[in-house]
């Protein structure tokens, strides 16, 4: 079976629309500087492999790829030894620049890929959290592994889909559960998420927005609402490209509103709103290929 077929409908292999070479060298340079930017605040904060300070306790949880590498000990052994670790660091920054620099050089994203992935399980294991906003990141780079073109659009168009998937499914999970028609879901929300910060920040310059959603839980639940349709919408995007202008803003919206007023600070995953940007298919252009 023809899976280009299934994907693009009855076209011929001559009419399948490709992203040429120089739209992929565009393309890389917007997800790696992103990248590079998201390094960058790792750095600053404190949580890349070498700031870690060896931690001994994980949180593999139930995940198979996570097992498996503290199984055969890479992320403990990479993050007790502090030199090992600044190398690692090294490398992964390097990774990232060769992939925003030497665009045609498929080693520099792959090497990127699979550091990533060893720094994403440790540091989601180290910190006994599995975070979310970091999956963008993990997977972004996996189109760029590949030098034929219908190949990297095909895994290009498989981005889009799937962060759609991330938004619409966190509205069904808020469906699902009732979250959606809970009155005290909001409020209970700003509570808990707020009250350390009016408790430190009594003058601050977001305390009397908290302190208003939390006296008017009315108000709260209206906010709370809105956000959980935000996510609702991104359904449409999977019958059409016609709005996916409004799928790139969108994000950058929720995820502002949930970092002042939940604070929690999910801006990493935006890298997989470029996948909404709009290009013009190439049709039956020589196949390029990277080395």
């Amino acid at each position: 079976m023809d899976y280009r077929r299934l994907i693009f409908g009855r076209q011929r292999k001559k009419e399948l629309p490709t992203l040429d070479m120089a739209q992929r060298k565009w393309l890389s340079r917007l997800v790696f500087g992103g990248v590079i930017l998201s390094l960058l605040y790792r750095w600053w904060t404190h949580v890349l492999l070498s700031q870690l300070e060896a931690p001994v306790f994980i949180y593999p949880y139930v995940d198979l790829t996570y097992w498996a590498l503290h199984l055969g000990q890479l992320p403990q052994f990479i993050s007790s030894h502090y030199g090992l670790a600044i190398v690692f660091d090294v490398l992964l920054f390097v990774a990232a620049l060769g992939s925003f620099f030497f665009v045609q050089k498929r080693i520099f994203p792959i090497a990127f890929g699979l550091l990533y992935l060893i720094y994403f399980v440790s540091y989601n294991s180290f910190g006994i959290h599995h975070t979310h906003c970091m999956v963008g990141i993990l997977l972004v780079s996996i189109p760029f592994w590949f030098k034929n073109d219908r190949t990297f659009t095909l895994l290009w168009e498989g981005l889009r889909y799937f962060t759609l998937w991330v938004y619409f499914s966190a509205f069904l999970w808020k469906l699902l559960r009732g979250s959606l028609f809970n009155y005290e879901q909001g409020v209970a929300n700003f509570m808990n998420e707020n009250a350390t910060h009016i408790a430190l920040n009594p003058d601050g310059w977001l305390t009397p927005f908290y302190t208003f959603f939390i006296a008017h839980p009315s108000w709260s639940f209206v906010a709370s609402t809105v956000a959980i349709l935000m996510e609702s919408l991104f359904v449409i995007g999977f019958f059409t490209k016609k709005y996916d202008w409004w799928w790139f803003v969108l994000p950058i919206a929720f995820h502002t509103m949930t970092y002042l007023f939940i604070h929690v600070m999910f801006y990493e995953l935006l890298i997989l709103n470029l996948t909404f940007l709009s290009f013009g298919g190439q049709i039956d252009k020589e196949t390029k290929t990277f080395d």
